[in-house]
């Protein structure tokens, strides 16, 4: 291992302790709830979407609030004003019981693609996640196949991710 890809695990892991570096564009996900598995998508243009009843009654639903509280500051949360608060208020309070139960469960998620914006120290990068394939915009990638960007979201993303794989002859 050569000095670069050291200063890359290293510029990594001080990456993924400033989540804010961070900004989802699009993604989807699967969330396992209590009862199904829900789809959810998030685009920065179109806000969420989730297949649960909740949300197509709402606009929000447990798995949409867990995921804008798992995904702090690389996300553009639904602003309380813009959520549909009609309905029973016990349903209210169970997705958010619900949500806080999720936000301590990330292995409930699981990313199928994201595309995300990734301020580095030098340049903004662009990554892409797609099933366990990764790719980024930045030229440690180009002559790598992997970089600290890659790195940093599978520290912060943990098992909601595939790790991408890496060799020395990459």
């Amino acid at each position: 291992m050569d000095y670069g890809m050291i200063g890359q695990i290293a510029k990594a892991k001080h990456y993924a302790e400033e989540r804010h570096r961070v900004r989802f564009l699009a993604f989807k996900v699967s969330m396992v709830g209590d009862n199904h598995t829900h789809s959810v998508t998030y685009s920065a243009e179109n806000g969420w979407h989730c297949s649960s009843d909740f949300f197509r009654t709402h606009g929000w639903s447990s798995h949409t609030v867990a995921l804008e509280r798992i995904l702090k500051d690389m996300v553009t949360p639904v602003p309380p004003t813009e959520r549909k608060e009609l309905g029973a208020h016990s349903a209210i309070i169970s997705q958010i019981e619900k949500a806080k139960k999720y936000t301590d469960e990330p292995q409930r998620v699981r990313f199928h693609s994201f595309t995300a914006s990734f301020s580095g120290d030098n340049h903004t990068h662009t990554v892409r996640y797609e099933e366990g394939h990764w790719e980024c915009t930045c030229n440690f990638y180009k002559s790598h196949g992997w970089c600290s960007h890659i790195i940093a979201l599978e520290r912060i993303l943990g098992v909601m991710v595939t790790p991408a794989e890496r060799s020395q002859a990459q």
